[in-house]
C-alpha cells in the first residue's frame, strides 16, 4: 500500500502522552523508521525508550540519537514509507548543550536557527517524497523566562521551530494529560479526526 503524503505534528508539555499518541496514529502496515533523539545514557530515559519500543510494532526500525537528524529524515524517504521523529525538542536541546564553546547567546541562536531550517527543509522534502511523517515536539514557552542566556536561546529556537512545523503540517494535535485535542486537520473532516483519536484512546485503555 502506498504511503499517504501527510505530515502530523504532535505538540504538548513533557510526559503528556505525545510519544504514545504518535505510535497510535501511525499506520502499522507501513515500513517505518522511528528516529529517537533522547539521551539514553540516563536510566530513567532508557526505561522510557524501551517501554515505547515495546509498545510499537515489532517490525518497525529504530535509530537512536543519529549524528545528523535532518539528513537522516530526508535519506530515510528512499527506504521507508513512514517516518516518526521523536522528538524535535530533545534534538534541539542536544545541539544547545553541545554547541561550540565561546558563542554568545545571539550566535548560539543563529546556529540553532540554521539547524532548524535544515530540519524544516528535510521534513518538507520527506512529505513531498511520499512518506507519512509524524513529528513530536514539546511546548516549553509557558514557563517563566529562564535566567541563563543559552536556555533562552534554546527556548526561542524551539518556539520558532514549533511554529514552522505546525504551519507546514497537515494535522496538528495538542496533547494535554494524555488527552489529544485537534488544533488543525486539513486531511479529513473534524468529526472523522475526533472519531479516529477516540478509537486510539479506546485501544490504549482496553488492550
Amino acid at each position: 500500500m502506498q504511503a499517504e503524503k501527510f505530515l502530523t505534528f504532535l505538540i504538548g508539555p513533557a510526559h503528556s502522552g505525545k510519544s504514545y499518541e504518535a505510535g497510535a496514529l501511525a499506520r502499522p502496515d507501513l515500513d517505518t523508521l522511528v528516529i529517537g533523539t533522547a539521551n539514553t545514557h540516563h536510566p530513567l530515559m532508557q526505561n522510557r525508550v524501551q517501554a515505547l519500543k515495546a509498545a510499537r510494532p515489532a517490525n518497525w526500525q529504530h535509530v537512536d540519537r543519529p549524528a545528523d537528524v535532518p539528513s537522516l529524515v530526508f535519506a530515510a524517504t528512499s527506504v521507508h514509507d513512514q517516518i516518526i521523529v521523536d522528538s524535535l525538542n530533545l534534538w534541539l536541546a542536544a545541539l544547545t548543550v553541545n554547541h561550540p564553546a565561546g558563542l554568545t547567546a545571539m550566535e548560539l541562536l543563529e546556529v540553532l536557527t540554521a539547524e532548524c531550517d535544515r530540519m524544516i527543509d528535510a521534513l518538507g522534502r520527506a512529505r513531498a517524497a511520499g512518506a507519512n511523517v509524524i513529528v513530536v515536539g514539546a511546548e516549553v514557552g509557558a514557563s517563566p523566562s529562564p535566567p541563563v542566556e543559552t536556555e533562552r536561546a534554546f527556548r526561542e529556537a524551539n518556539g520558532r521551530l514549533n511554529r514552522a512545523v505546525a504551519g507546514m503540517a497537515d494535522r496538528v494535535i495538542l496533547m494535554t494529560a494524555g488527552i489529544p485535542t485537534v488544533l488543525r486537520d486539513g486531511r479529513v473532516s473534524g468529526a472523522e479526526t475526533v472519531n479516529a483519536i477516540q478509537q486510539n484512546q479506546n485501544r490504549r485503555l482496553n488492550p
